[in-house]
Parts: structure tokens; sequence; C-alpha cells
């Protein structure tokens, strides 16, 4: 007879400190880069779909992500506006940049005979990049929307006068 061993998931009591720092961010906005919440609110409902980027996910297991998300919803919001979460998605920033949720790209369009130098420009993405979801690591700038790349151009041109900037948006997830 074969022998099966099932082991206890962890329950999200473990992740206790999580749920409290996101119900915190879901009452009120600290301003900082992490997590990003995205709502996508279906009417009528209302019906929201909720992806959380967010790197302190990386020590959560993914199938108790959802659950920290919807309780962080129920203690912030109450049960009523929890129960409107349909879906619930917690990923790391550079999961979320592999499944799409970063689509909208910033990238260079400088011209062979610009009189700024490529370190310049370089420069100013590594600069830039510091703000992003992806953080100071990141290779590229990618917004979760139009109108936040669009916002990021337009810092840059701040910061490298003279400088030219294309946003775009990515329709597949960048290759690995």
């Amino acid at each position: 007879m074969p022998r099966y061993i099932i082991e206890l998931r962890p329950t999200i009591a473990k992740y206790d400190d999580l749920v409290k720092a996101l119900a915190k961010e879901l009452k009120s906005d600290s301003g900082g880069i992490q997590p990003l919440i995205l709502e996508r609110v279906v009417h009528p409902g209302p019906m929201r779909y909720v992806v959380v980027i967010w790197d302190k996910f990386k020590s959560v297991p993914a199938d108790l992500r959802p659950e920290v998300i919807v309780t962080a919803y129920d203690k912030a919001e109450g049960k009523a506006h929890a129960d409107t979460v349909m879906t619930a998605e917690g990923v790391t920033a550079l999961e979320a940049l592999a499944l799409g949720h970063l689509p909208y790209c910033v990238a260079t369009a400088r011209k062979k005979n610009d009189p700024i130098g490529q370190a310049g420009y370089a420069a100013a993405v590594k600069a830039e990049a510091t703000a992003t979801v992806l953080g100071a690591k990141a290779k590229e700038l990618r917004y979760a929307r139009r109108e936040d790349a669009e916002a990021a151009a337009k810092r840059l041109n701040t910061l490298l006068p003279g400088s030219v900037w294309a946003v775009s948006e990515q329709t597949e997830p960048p290759d690995e």
C-alpha cells in the first residue's frame, strides 16, 4: 500500500504582521513605492480583481497570498468590501514583470547624433528606477499604468533637459 505524508500547510496567522501592514496601506497610503495595489473594478457589482505587488510576498507561499490580501481588506475596510474581491493575486515585483502586470515601458529615444551621451541617459534611468516598483536594480523602467509611465518620461526630461523618451505598451511579458 502506498504511503502518503500530507503536511499541514502554514496558516495565515504566521503572516499576521504582513496582513496588518497591508491593511494599514489600504487605510492610508504611506506614499511608499511598495506595496503597489492594483484594483480593477467591474460594475455593476462592484467586483474587484486585485493584484498586490510587494516584495514582502517573497517569503509567503503563493497559495496563501490571496488569503493575506483578502484578510487585509477585511481588516481595513470590512467584510462587505472584502467580499467584493473576486480574485486576489499577490506577487513580487519581478513576478509582476514576468506576468505582464507592468506593461508600460519608458525607454530612451536617443538619436544617432544626440548631444547627450549614453552615460547621461543611463544615469537618468538609474535615478528614475529608484522610484519604480522594480527598484534601483531595474534594467528597464516599467509601470502598471500609462499615466505613471508618461509622468516618468516628463520627470526624465526635467532631469536630463533635451533628452528624448518614448512610452510604449508591451503586450507580452519580457523574455527572461
